[in-house]
């Protein structure tokens, strides 16, 4: 374990190495990539410099990047690519003396193991490796909340919320008057919404779709006791919806 965590600094460059792979037989060549990516040589470069691991919420607010940073090196964190449409992450560490490109290549192969057929195109990235981001600064955004919309045509639910990560990793619905709903998430993407004023409870499921500004977007579908179906979209920007992701407020055809 690593102590004093928020006293780690990380190497940010403009255009940093791309160490990544599509497929599994890609990963021996970015891990050739890795072996030979150290902070000590990028240091070099004008656009090199050190900031504390405060200035990169990603890594102090996400549970992979939480992971990464309370790892000794070697490390690497390695996330879906595009990053858009593939919401997997993983993060690996080696034994004092394993080598860089090792530990590298390890967190690229656990993280394509995550991809689901469905999220056929997916490919992984590095997004850190040892005490430098491999991936420009603005591809590690992180967004302090989130928009969010709920609908429920049975019970007259049409909502434009935001959502904040609570500290126990939950979510807390919220609109202009305050707290609405509490989310929490389980294994096997399954969710459990409930209301705070009324203690209605919905249980259903998520469907992660990618990364916006560092968090998970995602779709949820929830049903309550007496049959009523809500959804709700997460993360999502506005234009986005505009666009065409609205229409996933729409109950998935059962199948």
């Amino acid at each position: 374990m690593v102590e004093n965590l928020h006293l780690q600094r990380m190497m940010v460059l403009s255009h940093p190495p791309k160490i990544a792979a599509a497929t599994r037989k890609d990963i021996s060549g970015a891990a050739g990539i890795a072996a030979h990516t150290d902070s000590a040589n990028l240091s070099k470069r004008e656009s090199a410099r050190w900031v504390g691991i405060d200035a990169l919420p990603f890594l102090t607010s996400t549970e992979s990047g939480k992971q990464f940073l309370a790892t000794a090196f070697p490390r690497a964190l390695a996330r879906g690519m595009p990053a858009e449409s593939c919401p997997v992450s993983a993060v690996a560490a080696g034994a004092p003396g394993t080598p860089r490109g090792t530990v590298a290549g390890e967190a690229l192969q656990n993280c394509i193991a995550k991809i689901v057929p469905a999220q056929s195109g997916c490919g992984c990235r590095l997004v850190a490796l040892d005490d430098l981001i491999t991936v420009p600064p603005e591809e590690i955004a992180y967004a302090t909340g989130s928009s969010a919309r709920m609908h429920s045509a049975s019970l007259g639910i049409n909502l434009l919320l935001v959502a904040e990560e609570t500290s126990g990793g939950e979510t807390l619905l919220r609109d202009l008057r305050g707290p609405v709903a509490h989310l929490a998430r389980g294994e096997d993407n399954v969710v459990t919404l409930i209301f705070l004023s009324t203690g209605r409870r919905f249980d259903g499921y998520r469907i992660p779709i990618g990364f916006r500004r560092g968090r998970i977007a995602e779709r949820i579908y929830a049903v309550d006791a007496d049959g009523n179906r809500l959804s709700l979209l997460i993360g999502f920007e506005p234009d986005e919806l505009a666009g065409g992701a609205g229409a996933w407020l729409a109950w998935p055809p059962e199948g």
